[in-house]
């Protein structure tokens, strides 16, 4: 079988509850609640393809704590591929950054909004890291941590839909509405009503700035030799 959205919660309230956010997220892909990290060794050895993310639910407990180590490292040595996401109820700056440098991919606190948190799952399983907007306002302006690997989304400062991530990385690729449309198989309309958000979000002046904008906070994909053409919000 193909591997399955995992979601490890010892409570079985939550994790159900988690669940249906999770159905509703990914209405494409399985989606399995388990109590305990252990049963990722049956999950991983029947599963084949592209290892999809691996949810954690830690409640209050540091990163560093063993009962969620131990998931980690158990992802890290039977589902390598495999992209972690951990649920939170702290949002302690240091506490992520320390689950980032640990290969954690997404780290989303239950404070935010269903939607944002959906939107950071859908960003990780695409490839993505998913940072806390108040962790990425407290990093430098190069930051080592925002900039590692190849980001293609929002961070929830933006608090993007997965259709403007979509539209937001081929607009920072400098490519046109009319691209986008094609590429994304969406109506013209749409595109422009999605750019507009974007606009809007970001709080640009126009979609070059957005794009700019978008760049300083999820790390440059482009060289000094290939820069943004300047559009017009309308093209």
């Amino acid at each position: 079988m193909c591997y399955p959205i995992v979601l490890i919660d010892p409570k079985q309230l939550t994790r159900f509850s988690i669940l249906g956010m999770l159905a509703k997220a990914f209405p494409d892909c399985a989606t399995v609640a388990i109590s305990s990290c252990q049963k990722l060794l049956e999950i991983g050895k029947k599963s084949t393809g592209r290892p999809r993310p691996v949810i954690i639910h830690i409640r209050s407990a540091g990163i560093l704590d063993s009962w969620v180590q131990n998931p980690l490292e158990l992802v890290r040595l039977q589902m390598g591929d495999a992209p972690v996401i951990v649920l939170s109820d702290r949002d302690d700056s240091a506490d992520i950054l320390t689950a980032l440098t640990r290969g954690v991919r997404g780290y989303v606190p239950t404070s935010v909004d269903v939607e944002v948190a959906s939107a950071a799952l859908n960003l990780v399983d695409a490839g993505g890291t998913f940072i806390p907007a108040h962790v990425m306002q407290s990093l430098p302006a190069e930051p080592d941590i925002a900039t590692k690997g190849e980001q293609r989304g929002a961070p929830d400062t933006l608090n993007l839909t997965p259709p403007e991530l979509s539209v937001l990385d081929l607009l920072r690729d400098g490519k046109p509405n009319k691209l986008i449309a094609i590429e994304l198989k969406m109506p013209m309309s749409t595109v422009k009503v999605h750019v507009r958000a974007i606009i809007k979000k970001l709080h640009a002046a126009n979609r070059t700035h957005a794009a700019s904008v978008a760049d300083r906070l999820l790390g440059h994909r482009r060289t000094a030799a290939s820069p943004l053409p300047p559009r017009s919000e309308h093209d």
